[in-house]
């Protein structure tokens, strides 16, 4: 299901930093990278020899990828999101930026666009997991922690083969609501969410190494952003609705958890 990522690159791409970005996306299932590169005409560059790009094909082939080069124009995000579905791939690769806030990290506004845009899921790279060769707290696969936050609808639903797929140490499922008007309707949707709770757990068993859930009652962002924490999660994943006419594009839940979590994020539009 990961086997080929589109990752979009600009001018002044670092092939060391490139290597391990290929190492850990192989660890993940990656056959088969596509590097998208959006020439801005407004740019020094926008013009000039693109041999840079080939040198970066050149370094994941190094380590065993398989590699092609494509170039779009125009706006950006849109770009990106129209060639991941010309090029047929599982997902989009992004790099958050390299200037940590404490609290959070920040994405760029063409980062913000992409997740809002993208009919491809999108795979946003902070802090965790560690790059290969970024310290001694490198994991590999087996020592992956994933975040699953469902609401039990169509758009929690749709990344279930996706969790599967990812598989890892541990996956934490977890479902925020709101509390119910009378004792009797809590003590039933309670119940409601206990059933569902434990058919996905048997559902996500045979991937991971241990398999736990939770129900909280709160803000849904305030509540997986906590969670994560807590459990040092590495990964994320996210349904997206498809919003609204004028409505918020990408949802103010996701939006917040994008934005505010150190964990990376797999969000599935």
């Amino acid at each position: 299901m990961f086997e080929k990522t589109l990752i979009p690159v600009a001018y002044g791409e670092r092939p060391d930093e490139l290597k391990k970005i290929g190492k850990i996306l192989q660890s993940l299932g990656s056959e088969s990278i596509c590097l998208f590169h959006v020439s801005d005409s407004n740019s020094f560059f926008g013009g000039s020899d693109l041999s840079w790009l080939m040198l970066l094909k050149d370094t994941l082939q190094e380590i065993g990828l398989s590699v092609e080069v494509r170039t779009g124009s125009d706006h950006i995000a849109s770009s990106i999101a129209e060639a991941a579905l010309l090029e047929g791939v599982d997902e989009i690769y992004l790099k958050a930026k390299r200037h940590w806030q404490l609290r959070s990290i920040l994405l760029g506004s063409v980062s913000r666009d992409l997740l809002r845009l993208a009919d491809t899921p999108v795979f946003v790279h902070k802090i965790r997991p560690i790059l290969p060769g970024e310290g001694d707290g490198t994991i590999t696969r087996e020592d992956l922690i994933v975040l699953y936050a469902t609401e039990f609808d169509e758009a929690s639903n749709r990344p279930l083969p996706y969790v599967m797929q990812f598989q890892g140490a541990w996956c934490h499922i977890l479902h925020v609501r709101g509390r119910r008007a009378d004792p009797r309707s809590e003590e039933r949707r309670h119940s409601e969410v206990k059933e569902k709770l434990s058919t996905l757990l048997e559902e996500l068993r045979p991937y991971y190494g241990r398999v736990t859930s939770e129900e909280r009652i709160g803000n849904a962002a305030n509540e997986v952003l906590f969670v994560s924490e807590q459990i040092k999660a590495d990964v994320i994943i996210l349904g997206r609705s498809r919003p609204a006419f004028l409505s918020s594009p990408m949802g103010d839940t996701a939006e917040r958890i994008v934005s505010g979590s150190k964990a990376s994020i797999f969000l599935v539009p």
